[in-house]
């Protein structure tokens, strides 16, 4: 339950910096400006996928401890 509750949050965030970077124009911008925008568009990218991974599959957490 624990890993769905931290997808949820991951998708969450990844969509929400997916949608600021694109409206604000994608990672256009000249040297190490534009290639941290553009970093900061794959992070959101990969934030929402494996955001959306966690939670479909839940990762395994039984809840249980040792």
């Amino acid at each position: 339950m624990k890993n769905r509750i931290y997808g949820g949050i991951g998708v969450l965030l990844g969509g929400a910096i997916l949608i600021s970077g694109l409206i604000s124009g994608g990672g256009s911008g000249q040297g190490a400006y534009g290639a941290g925008r553009t970093t900061g568009l794959v992070f959101g990218g990969l934030l929402l996928i494996v955001g959306l991974y966690y939670l479909v599959k839940g990762g395994g957490d039984t809840g249980k401890k040792a």
